[in-house]
């Protein structure tokens, strides 16, 4: 009867796989044992793995110096019998030991989830959707920024790859977690996931703006901005963690959304913060748009004048009456 054995890393994940038709298997640090282990707690010639006349496996310790345990970190005096898919540790490396006949979990189907992230990795759509958060920037630079200020302009344009190579960092730092905890580092997807939620945000940013020009700056707009961003946020780090963190679906979403508020709440505590924020009421907004962008129905200077004087009319005749 042959015997898998697995090397596992501290969160006992697997790093090597092993199998032997042999009936004994040694291990230790030194070369000439048939499983050589690189922790430094590890004598050069540790312990055995034994077969019985029974076909049974036992573990032999061989007098190390940090003894040999196996689950639940029971210390082995000289031989102890193991049962198929029980861990043990010799020093601080953790194995795990089957014969051939354990059984296997069934084959998982393809996560479709996963699968479309992992889509999001490809340079083409990279590349575009940088493209499309360059594009939105420059678009917001001159929305603030008139022609006459060309040194404020250079200075913004010169910021634009700092800021691009600010947002790498975020999936640089997951795929590095990932890699840590021996899973794949999946840059690339994470890449593609951060571009295309800032990509979508960048447009939220450009369709409030245009809302907020054509109903004249009403606060109603600033709230569903601030609503709609703390939404795309914990979306957008919902899916970041889906890749990079071996946590159950509904962990991922909580870690997202705790995450998600706390980077929305500075701008969404000053607007508590301050009564005048709060009040449903047109404020004054200094962000010009041309015409074609504007959703109501334009008034005419002269439409205005008129309904202006009719308001004045209107007001001063309440008075004389109420006199």
């Amino acid at each position: 009867m042959a015997v898998i054995i697995e090397v596992l890393n501290k969160q006992h994940k697997v790093i090597e796989r092993h199998k032997f038709a042999q009936q004994q298997v040694a291990f230790g640090r030194a070369y000439d044992n048939d499983v050589i282990l690189y922790d430094k707690h590890v004598c050069p010639h540790h312990a055995s793995l034994q077969q019985d006349e029974n076909g049974q496996w036992l573990l032999h310790d061989l007098s190390s110096m940090n003894g040999s345990f196996i689950e639940p970190r029971e210390q082995v005096q000289q031989s102890q019998l193991l049962r198929s898919g029980q861990i043990c540790w010799l020093g601080e490396q953790a194995l795990r030991i089957y014969d051939d006949q354990h059984q296997v979990a069934p084959a998982q189907p393809f996560n479709r989830i996963e699968q479309k992230l992992l889509k999001l990795g490809h340079l083409g759509l990279i590349a575009t959707l940088l493209l499309l958060v360059l594009l939105e920037e420059v678009f917001s630079l001159w929305l603030v920024l008139p022609d006459k200020q060309q040194a404020q302009w250079s200075r913004s344009l010169i910021d634009l790859p700092l800021m691009l190579l600010v947002l790498t960092l975020w999936p640089a730092a997951l795929a590095m977690w990932s890699k840590l905890n021996q899973h794949e580092a999946r840059f690339l997807p994470q890449l593609g996931i951060t571009f295309c939620g800032i990509a979508v945000m960048a447009l939220w940013q450009l369709l409030m703006t245009i809302l907020n020009f054509s109903l004249d700056g009403a606060e109603t707009v600033a709230w569903l901005r601030e609503s709609g961003r703390l939404m795309l946020i914990v979306l957008l780090l919902t899916a970041n963690f889906y890749l990079a963190l071996q946590l159950t679906v509904p962990k991922k979403v909580m870690l997202a959304t705790g995450l998600g508020l706390i980077l929305s709440l500075q701008s969404m505590g000053l607007s508590l913060l301050f009564d005048d924020m709060r009040r449903m009421a047109p404020r004054f907004d200094h962000s010009l748009l041309p015409m074609s962008f504007y959703l109501n129905n334009p008034v005419s200077a002269d439409e205005f004048a008129k309904a202006s004087d009719e308001l004045f009319n209107s007001t001063s005749a309440k008075r004389t009456d109420e006199d």
